[in-house]
């Protein structure tokens, strides 16, 4: 008993201490050795580093391009963590057997691209995108942009940078780089070009590609038009470190969407789910919604969590989401702390197909009866703050954790607490 009360006690004293100075040292360590083992690479190893950044669209593209250089060789990715720890681990992952390493790197915030790309020392750099995310950091697109390109500047003579030819902010990028430029788009200013985009759900996403009078058509496995520039990223890529456009697009055509962007989930009871839902800027629920817009369905449902990146209060916010969606869904439904905002922000009284609950076990309990077979559902939220997925996952078996606010930073299946007892939360 006095060693558990012991245990207990100082147990807490012991986090901070922890927090503040060991996980610090260690991770300067960890920085510093990946730092020489990068140069140790270079002297004994060929591996060609790649880094990938953007506002939106890394992740994918980081593995895309991942699956189409592993045709060739031994390839080492890292996707979705994209911090100096992670950049650090994925490159002391690196073995003299490898050809290629892919890393997504994050800017977050001012400075953080000088440290990563100064670690990683990519030969090939790719700027998917400029957008909204981080507004807090960085309040206009040219600041974001400005840090962003610090990774094209940092490309060696002998380099590649990989650019989107159809945003002007990364266009503009291939004048801070004395590297080669591969220019990827859907405007005739792309060396890469893609053609014919069409996606209409049930069918995914299929477009042509055309290079050096090569034209190939692409059937891929993804939801929305708007991956259309993630995969000309890709194969831009793929061509830059030497692989055909051929068995590019063979890798691309196999390529599954990732959990929690455009991945659907048929139930059993025939109702499909669409998840969007790692996070969710305002400036990116435009194509989100454009898939629906488009799509062939029954009913057409779309659920709103957390709407983040923006200077707009939260009734702006879902007014803009309105006036984006109450012609194209049969039933727009928001949920969260703020969800009710919605309700004043409606055109008018009869629009009734607008909906709002104050929690995820509200509205999860309304959705039981409401949805049927052939209803197609896109779920569009912030993973870390809503875990929409338990919607999808409440139809499959039953789950006891409705917790409103989780910190813990994991998805929602692969947390022991989501069938297990739970502490009480409020469900009304």
């Amino acid at each position: 008993m006095k060693f558990r009360f012991t245990k207990r006690f100082f147990k807490p004293l012991g986090r901070p201490f922890k927090n503040r100075v060991i996980k610090p040292i260690r991770l300067y360590l960890q920085y510093e050795l990946a730092k020489g083992y990068r140069y140790v690479l270079d002297i004994f190893g060929k591996v060609c580093f790649i880094g990938v950044t953007g506002s939106c669209g890394k992740t994918t593209a980081t593995r895309l391009i991942a699956d189409i250089l592993s045709k060739e060789n031994y390839v080492q990715k890292r996707s979705h963590q994209n911090t100096a720890q992670y950049v650090a681990k994925t490159i002391l992952s690196v073995s003299l057997r490898h050809r290629f390493c892919v890393s997504e790197l994050s800017a977050e915030r001012p400075g953080t691209m000088d440290k990563l790309a100064k670690l990683l020392r990519p030969q090939i750099g790719v700027v998917t995108n400029i957008g909204q995310d981080h507004y807090s950091n960085y309040r206009n697109l040219e600041s974001t942009a400005a840090e962003k390109g610090k990774l094209v500047e940092m490309l060696p003579a002998d380099g590649t940078a990989v650019l989107n030819a159809d945003d002007p902010y990364v266009f503009e990028m291939r004048k801070r780089t004395k590297a080669r430029v591969i220019t990827y788009g859907l405007s005739d200013d792309a060396m890469v070009r893609g053609e014919n985009v069409s996606c209409v759900w049930p069918k995914p996403m299929s477009f042509d590609i055309c290079f050096a009078q090569q034209r190939f058509h692409i059937q891929t496995q993804l939801l929305g038009e708007h991956w259309v520039y993630a995969v000309l990223a890709a194969i831009s890529t793929g061509i830059a470190a030497g692989v055909s456009l051929e068995r590019a697009v063979e890798a691309v055509e196999t390529f599954n969407p990732i959990p929690y962007r455009m991945c659907p989930h048929q139930t059993p009871d025939g109702v499909t789910f669409i998840s969007d839902n790692i996070k969710s800027p305002l400036w990116t629920i435009p194509a989100s919604l454009d898939f629906m817009r488009k799509a062939k369905a029954e009913r057409k449902i779309v659920i709103i969590g957390s709407i983040s990146d923006t200077p707009k209060s939260f009734y702006d916010r879902q007014k803009v989401v309105i006036k984006q969606a109450v012609n194209i869904v049969d039933k727009l439904i928001f949920v969260g702390e703020h969800a009710y905002s919605a309700l004043r922000a409606r055109r008018n009284s009869e629009d009734q197909h607008i909906m709002a609950f104050g929690n995820i076990y509200q509205l999860n309990s309304f959705l039981k009866d409401y949805l049927k077979t052939g209803d197609l559902v896109l779920l569009k939220g912030a993973e870390s703050t809503d875990h929409l997925q338990r919607i999808v996952l409440s139809r499959t078996g039953d789950i006891t954790c409705w917790q409103d606010r989780c910190e813990k930073q994991r998805f929602c299946e692969d947390c022991r607490f989501l069938r297990s007892p739970a502490l009480p939360v409020c469900k009304d």
